[in-house]
C-alpha cells in the first residue's frame, strides 16, 4: 500500500473526525492546499478504503466522512503508521532525520541525510531549524558545522528521555506490543522506511519483549494503574538502561535526593524490578539506576481519589488545587469553588502532574488538538490561571489539556437519578474516563451503574455484564460491541449513543429535573463497600481519640516548640525516638515551606521508623512565629498541625491521613475551622467530613 504524505494527512484528519461530516473547504484549509487538490487526492483514496471495508460517503451540502466499523477503522490506522511512504511531510522528516541522530555516535553529514529522505539539502537544513528548538527541551544540542557534519550532544540520559517520549508519543500498549512482534518475526534486511519502524530500531527489541513481559507482572501488584504513555516509557527506559549497564555506562543522581527516593513506597517496587532485571539479564543493577526506575514509577503514578501518601505533600497540592480553581473561577465568571468533585479530581491529577513538573519529565496527550480546537476559551483560561498558580517556568499544554478536560467536565455537571449499566474504558481506567462519566451521568439519567476501567483490566472482565461500552481508545479482541468516543462528548456522539441505546430496546428517560438534590434518594451498600467504611472508620477513631491539643506559652524557636511535643508524643508511646522525630521534621522543613498561605497555619509531616501509630495533633502558640510558606513568602502562624506516620504504614492509614492534609484547605470554611477549632470541635467536624465523603462516593456510583 502507497500514499502520499497529503493523502495520509486527508485520511488522517477524516479518522480524526469520524462522528461527524467535515466538509472540503476544511479539509483544504487543515492541510492548506485547494479544494480541487483535495477532490483529486480524494479520488486516489477510496480504493484504498475499499480494501479496509471502509467507504467515503458525501452528503452535498453537509460534507464527508468515513463510516465503517471500529475495528475496520483502527486496522487502518495501523496499517498507516506501518507503511512505506511515497513521500514525506515536514514532522516526519524531522522525525527520522532525529532517529537517525540518536542512532549515531559520529556526526552525519547533510548530504547523506537529504539523500536518505529523498529531498535537497536546503530542505533538510531548514527541518533541522525546525529541530533545534525541540531537541533542546531534552537537554540536548544539535551541532551543525561545514566540514564536519550533523551530531546530537547531551548526556545519556537525555537521550533516553528523547528516545523514550518519542516511542511513547507514537503508541499506545497493545500497538506497541504488536509491531515489535511483528518487527522481530519479520527479521528483514530491507531498508526501514517507516517511521515506527525507525523509531523501534532505536532500541534492541528482544529486549523490550523480556522487559514488558516482566513490566506487566510488576503492573498487576501496583497499587494504581500505569497509563499507556507510561507503561510504554517505563519499559523504553529499561530497555535502553540494560544496553547501557551492559556497556559499561554508569549514571548518576544526586545523593540526597537518591535518599528522599528511598523513603517512598515506589523504591520498594523499584528494587523489586531491578532484582527481575538482574536475574534476566545476569547483570548488577546499581542503586542508581533503582533510583532512575523509582522516579519513573512515581512521576507515572494515575492515583485514585484519597488514595496517595502523606510524604507526597498533600497539603501543598490541595494548596494549588484551591488557588488554581479560584484563578479559573475569577477568569470565567463560573462558580466552581463549591465543587468538591473538581477538587478532588484535580487533587488526584495534580499530585503526580507536580512531580512530572519538577523533574522535567514530558507527558504524551492524544487528545491536545481537539481539546484546544473545541475549547479554545477555557484551554486559554486555564493557561493564563496555571501560569499564575504553578511554581515553574512553563507548564506544558499538554499539561493544560488534562487540567482543561477537569474543568469542562465539572462547567457540564448536573446530578442525575439513573437506571442502566454502562462500562467506561480509557488508556488508565481514570483521567479521561472520568471525564466522560461525568457527562453521561448528565445526560443520560437511565445509566445507572457507570465503571471506569482500563484496557489492561478487560481481560480479567466479563463485558457482556454491560449494556453498553464506551471507551475513548480503539479495542482489540473484545467480545462485545463498543462505542468510540471522545472523553468530551460531541454532539454527534450523543446522539450516536442514544441511538445505541435504543437500538438495545432501552427507553430514554427524560433529563429535565428538579435542580435541588433529591434528599429520599435511597442508597445502595454493597457488604464489600459497608466493610470498608466500618474499618477505615476505626481508624480514623482510634487517630482522634490519640490526638493531643497542646498549647506553648513561651516563645520558642521551631526545634524547641518540637522538643516539647515529641516529649508528650513520648510519653503517650506514639513514638520511640524523640530526637529522631524532631531531626526528620526540622529536616522536612528544610526541603521546603510548611506554612499554608493565606492562613494562619503550618502542617507539619512525616514518615519515620520511630513512630509507631499514625497520629493528628494541634499545637496552638501564645506567641505567634513567622514561618517560611509553600508559596516561599514569610508568614505568621498560630497554630501548627501535626501529622504523623509509621515509614511502614499501611496503605488505609495512608489514606485517612491524607484525606485530613487535603480537607485543611478545601474550603474556606474549613481553612477557618483548623484555624481556630477546639479538639472536640475538630473530631467532631473531620468525622463528619469524612462520612460525608463515603456518602458522596456511594452517590456518584
Amino acid at each position: 500500500m502507497m500514499v502520499t504524505a497529503r493523502e495520509r494527512l486527508i485520511l488522517q484528519f477524516l479518522m480524526d473526525e469520524a462522528n461527524q461530516e467535515v466538509t472540503i473547504k476544511e479539509l483544504a484549509d487543515h492541510i492548506d492546499v485547494s479544494e480541487r487538490t483535495i477532490h483529486r487526492d480524494l479520488k486516489n483514496i477510496e480504493p484504498l478504503l475499499d480494501d479496509f471495508q471502509l467507504a467515503l460517503v458525501k452528503r452535498a451540502g453537509i460534507g464527508i466522512k468515513i463510516v465503517g466499523s471500529e475495528k475496520d477503522l483502527h486496522e487502518l490506522r495501523i496499517a498507516i503508521q506501518k507503511l512505506d511512504y511515497k513521500e514525506y511531510t515536514p514532522d516526519e522528516r524531522m522525525m527520522i532525520a532525529l532517529c537517525t541522530l540518536l542512532d549515531q555516535h559520529e556526526p552525519i553529514k547533510l548530504q547523506t541525510l537529504a539523500s536518505d529522505l529523498g529531498v535537497t539539502t536546503a530542505t533538510i537544513s531548514h527541518d533541522l531549524d525546525r529541530m533545534e528548538p525541540f531537541v533542546q527541551e531534552y537537554g540536548l544540542t544539535l551541532i551543525r558545522r561545514r566540514g564536519y557534519g550533523i551530531e546530537l550532544i547531551g548526556s545519556e540520559e537525555a537521550k533516553r528521555k528523547a528516545i523514550r517520549s518519542l516511542i511513547s508519543d507514537r503508541f499506545d500498549v497493545p500497538d506497541f506490543l504488536k509491531m515489535v512482534k511483528e518487527s522481530i518475526e519479520r527479521k528483514s534486511s530491507n531498508k526501514i522506511d517507516s517511521i515506527s519502524e525507525r523509531l523501534l530500531g532505536l532500541v534492541q527489541k528482544d529486549k523490550l519483549l523480556i522487559i514488558e513481559n516482566l513490566i506487566s507482572q510488576m503492573n498487576s501488584r501496583l497499587p494504581y494503574p500505569l497509563a499507556d504513555s507510561s507503561y510504554v516509557g517505563l519499559v523504553v527506559h529499561l530497555a535502553l538502561a540494560m544496553e547501557r549497564i551492559q556497556r559499561g555506562e554508569n549514571i548518576t543522581i544526586k545523593t540526597d535526593y537518591l535518599t528522599q527516593l528511598r523513603a517512598s513506597r515506589e523504591y520498594h517496587f523499584a528494587q523489586e524490578i531491578a532484582k527481575m532485571l538482574e536475574e534476566t539479564f545476569q547483570i548488577p543493577i546499581p542503586e542508581e539506576e533503582i533510583g532512575y526506575i523509582t522516579m519513573h514509577l512515581r512521576g507515572a503514578k494515575l492515583r485514585f481519589e484519597g488514595k496517595v501518601d502523606i510524604e507526597d505533600e498533600n497539603v501543598e497540592i490541595a494548596y494549588l488545587v484551591r488557588r488554581l480553581i479560584e484563578q479559573v473561577e475569577q477568569r470565567s465568571g463560573m462558580s466552581l469553588s463549591q465543587n468538591s468533585s473538581l477538587f478532588q479530581g484535580l487533587l488526584a491529577h495534580l499530585q503526580p502532574a507536580v512531580y512530572r513538573l519538577k523533574q522535567g519529565m514530558n507527558i504524551t496527550n492524544p487528545l491536545l488538538a481537539e481539546i484546544k480546537r473545541d475549547y479554545s476559551e477555557l484551554f486559554e483560561i486555564v493557561s493564563q490561571a496555571a501560569a499564575s498558580v504553578f511554581p515553574f517556568n512553563h507548564v506544558p499544554e499538554e499539561e493544560i489539556g488534562y487540567l482543561v478536560l477537569h474543568f469542562g467536565a465539572a462547567i457540564n455537571e448536573r446530578q442525575v437519578r439513573t437506571k442502566l449499566k454502562a462500562l467506561i474504558i480509557c488508556s488508565s481506567g481514570i483521567g479521561t474516563s472520568k471525564m466522560l462519566a461525568t457527562q453521561i451521568k448528565n445526560q443520560f439519567p437511565d445509566i445507572a451503574e457507570l465503571k471506569n476501567v482500563s484496557a489492561f483490566e478487560l481481560k480479567d472482565m466479563d463485558v457482556n455484564d454491560y449494556d453498553m461500552i464506551l471507551s475513548t481508545i480503539p479495542i482489540e479482541d473484545i467480545s462485545a460491541e463498543y462505542l468510540l468516543v471522545s472523553p468530551i462528548l460531541t454532539a454527534n456522539e450523543m446522539e450516536m449513543i442514544k441511538d445505541s441505546i435504543q437500538k438495545k430496546g432501552l427507553i430514554l428517560a427524560s433529563t429535565e429535573q428538579d435542580d435541588r438534590p433529591d434528599q429520599n434518594t435511597e442508597i445502595e451498600i454493597s457488604f464489600e463497600q459497608y466493610k470498608t467504611f466500618t474499618s477505615h472508620s476505626t481508624l480514623l477513631v482510634d487517630l482522634l481519640e490519640k490526638m493531643e491539643a497542646l498549647q506553648i506559652d513561651e516563645p520558642a524557636t521551631t526545634e524547641g516548640i518540637l522538643h516539647v511535643v515529641s516529649d508528650k508524643l513520648l510519653s503517650k508511646g506514639l513514638i520511640t525516638d524523640r530526637a529522631e522525630l524532631v531531626k526528620a521534621l526540622l529536616y522536612r522543613e528544610q526541603i521546603g515551606g510548611l506554612a499554608i498561605p493565606g492562613t494562619k497555619l503550618a502542617l507539619f509531616h512525616t514518615r519515620s521508623a520511630v513512630i509507631t501509630q499514625p497520629s493528628f495533633h494541634t499545637i496552638d502558640l501564645q506567641t505567634p512565629m513567622t514561618l517560611k510558606a509553600m508559596d516561599n513568602e514569610m508568614i505568621t502562624v498560630s497554630r501548627i498541625l501535626l501529622l504523623l506516620a509509621p515509614e511502614q504504614a499501611p496503605p488505609e492509614q495512608l489514606e485517612l491521613m491524607s484525606f485530613i492534609s487535603a480537607s485543611i484547605i478545601e474550603s474556606q470554611a474549613s481553612i477557618e475551622m483548623f484555624e481556630t477549632a477546639s479538639k472536640n470541635s475538630l473530631i467532631q467536624a473531620i468525622s463528619q467530613q469524612y462520612f460525608k465523603n463515603f456518602v458522596q462516593q456511594l452517590r456518584s456510583v
